[in-house]
């Protein structure tokens, strides 16, 4: 799906076309081949398998560490936030988003789990017009355990979504933007 107000483009100049970004079931579907690759490529390395719990609730949390038993949950993003130096101040290279529902939902459900970043830039420019936003290549796996990640997030900003102010697919409304240089961030990949 083309988008006329904007384009993105990977490291080589080509556009790339996403699917339209609101279609939640689309991107859930393509959330569980992506749980999949993730296990497959970072698993054994991390003592990390696809959560056994997954295979009767669909919102059980992605993944268990075999070793510790921690819970933890998937967030992988292809797309930095290009729009967070000018908005929040936040190197776009490195500007990661996190959904608010999610923090609700971990605080009530899942207080101690951890939180995996797996992150590759294919998406390296932004540009609107004539104006070309453009961060460097990052690949990469993060970790940060819920609890302090929620302290975290008290200063961290939140943007609203202007496009999903009456959706009513379940997308989220709002996400902080994370800054994944931050030390709480355990570059463990």
């Amino acid at each position: 799906m083309s988008n006329s107000f904007y384009k993105l483009l990977d490291v080589d100049g080509n556009e790339i076309n996403h699917h339209n970004l609101q279609d939640k079931t689309k991107w859930c579907k393509d959330g569980e081949r992506v749980e999949q690759s993730f296990v497959r490529i970072h698993g054994e390395q991390l003592n990390i398998i696809i959560n056994p719990e997954k295979t009767t609730n669909k919102y059980a949390p992605d993944l268990l560490n075999s070793k510790s038993g921690c819970l933890g949950d998937l967030k992988t993003q292809n797309t930095p936030f290009f729009r967070a130096s000018s908005l929040f101040g936040i190197d776009p290279t490195y500007a990661v988003v996190f959904n608010l529902k999610d923090r609700n939902r971990y605080r009530e459900l899942y207080p101690s789990i951890d939180i995996y970043y797996w992150i590759d830039w294919i998406a390296v420019k932004f540009q609107i017009g004539n104006k070309v936003t453009a961060v460097e290549p990052l690949y990469g796996v993060w970790r940060v355990n819920f609890k302090e990640f929620d302290k975290y997030l008290d200063g961290a900003p939140l943007h609203d979504y202007m496009q999903r102010r009456n959706d009513t697919q379940g997308n989220a409304k709002s996400s902080y933007v994370i800054d994944i240089r931050n030390e709480i961030f355990e570059k463990i990949c």
